[in-house]
């Protein structure tokens, strides 16, 4: 802005003192800077009222210009686009592990499932499943659910019982 150095600001000190006088120097010092303040954040509201204008023409000429919001909104789309896809596979992936984690096989090549009636002698086999379904019944029928292996043994035995009889 201005270049006023210490010995300008000196001798403008030293010719206030002389107009003014000691007495009333204090007071007219506090009144000037009053006033650069004033000044100041007038400058300053200006400023941003400019460049607040500057950035409306800015996004006026944006919305002209249809091409170039075009890209941005192929951007986006796209962006979009892989999003779901990704959605679509991390749920493949979780359809994936529950099965897996469920105990149930499925007709895979290179796996070696094993379902009712594959196997020489036609029993089925004992899944989790089973298992669980079993301690269900027994739950919903109000009886006392059985411990985990005991379950596993019942529902063995039962499987074997059904083994017998299909001979």
């Amino acid at each position: 802005m201005f270049d006023i150095g210490f010995w300008e600001l000196a001798l403008i000190g030293v010719v206030a003192l002389l107009v003014v006088g000691p007495d009333r120097l204090p007071a007219l010092a506090r009144t000037v800077g009053l006033w650069i303040g004033r000044i100041r954040r007038y400058a300053t509201t200006v400023r941003d009222d400019i460049e607040r204008e500057i950035q409306a023409d800015e996004l006026k000429k944006l919305l002209d210009k249809p091409d170039e919001l075009s890209s941005l909104h192929d951007i986006v789309d796209e962006t979009i686009g892989t999003i779901s896809d990704a959605k679509k596979e991390i749920a493949g992936v979780e359809k994936d592990a529950d099965v897996l984690m469920s105990g149930e096989t499925t007709d895979r090549p290179g796996t070696s499932a094993t379902h009712a009636g594959d196997d020489e002698t036609g029993a089925d086999t004992i899944t989790p499943n089973a298992a669980a379904t079993a301690i269900g019944e027994a739950v919903s029928a109000g009886a006392e659910a059985p411990a985990p292996d005991q379950a596993l043994d019942e529902a063995v035995q039962d499987t074997e019982s059904d083994e017998r009889r299909s001979r």
